[in-house]
């Protein structure tokens, strides 16, 4: 894939007039389906441009995100992503949203957490900037959610975000990670799972707990006690902070997470590429 011709769809929706096409399009799929078109002027009419020569224009500047015809428009498929992404709120880098109260306890100092949205991240935050997780959801999500599931359905995306990793896969493009266990010299000093993706560069890096939070030992555990754990605010498991592991060995380099619930234990050892290793339940 060529990263100029990614760059070159930026410098076409840039346009107001272009990207007020993408939209009014979307929208008109949204009420009649996927393959409806739209005629030439049904289309210039939504977008306001009484100017058909400079609507002209600046529609055959979209070829490629939009498809035409003798009976109309509609987006493409490649279409369809670049509005998706513009709709996502990821772009602007001024939006907030919240404080709304969060369950848990901050890892770091026990005081109450809350949920904020700003400078392109959801923090989990007690308000000390320096005990703050940063979660990567796009405004759209904190949109269109009810707030009082958003704890809950962050939480589903993180853990999707962990299988995915686990899975040698990139959340953000969908290209091959890999990666190995590294020494975190934080505070506590910790191991995390690091995945590079060898396509975009995007660097994946989850405290050991949450990138096994996913593993369907650690799924079936928890719904052998009645919780599916993929809904639960990962930041409220105790086996996903940052130290709860242990290391077993270091040359070969192992380390061991403890899951609880009830009376029981789920064990798991993971070994220097992230791989389970053993899993022990007592």
């Amino acid at each position: 894939m060529d990263d100029d011709a990614s760059t070159d769809v930026f410098d076409v929706v840039s346009q107001a007039t272009r990207a007020d096409i993408l939209r009014a399009l979307a929208d008109f799929h949204r009420s009649e389906g996927a393959d409806a078109r739209l005629a030439y002027n049904d289309l210039r009419k939504r977008v306001g441009e009484r100017d058909s020569g400079n609507f002209t224009y600046h529609l055959d500047r979209l070829d490629g995100l939009v498809e035409g015809g003798a009976d109309g428009y509609r987006l493409s498929r490649v279409g369809m992503r670049v509005v998706s992404m513009l709709r996502s709120g990821f772009l602007d880098t001024d939006w907030t949203w919240g404080p709304v109260d969060a369950p848990g306890e901050c890892w770091t100092c026990g005081d109450d957490l809350c949920l904020r949205y700003e400078a392109g991240a959801l923090h989990v935050t007690c308000g000390d900037d320096d005990h703050a997780l940063a979660l990567y959801v796009p405004p759209s999500f904190l949109q269109s959610q009810p707030r009082d599931v958003v704890a809950e359905r962050a939480g589903f995306l993180e853990n999707r975000w962990g299988s995915l990793t686990r899975a040698g896969v990139c959340s953000e493009c969908s290209g091959r990670v890999k990666g190995e266990l590294e020494l975190w010299h934080g505070d506590p000093e910790h191991y995390v799972y690091h995945g590079d993706c060898h396509h975009c560069g995007f660097q994946h890096v989850l405290p050991v707990g949450l990138f096994l939070l996913g593993h369907p030992d650690v799924l079936a555990f928890h719904f052998d006690h009645g919780v599916d754990v993929r809904t639960v605010p990962f930041w409220t498991l105790d086996f996903c902070e940052p130290g709860a592991e242990s290391v077993v060995s270091r040359a070969p380099l192992r380390v061991r997470v403890v899951v609880e619930a009830g009376c029981e234990t789920l064990s798991l050892t993971v070994d220097g590429d992230g791989e389970v290793v053993e899993t022990e339940r007592t």
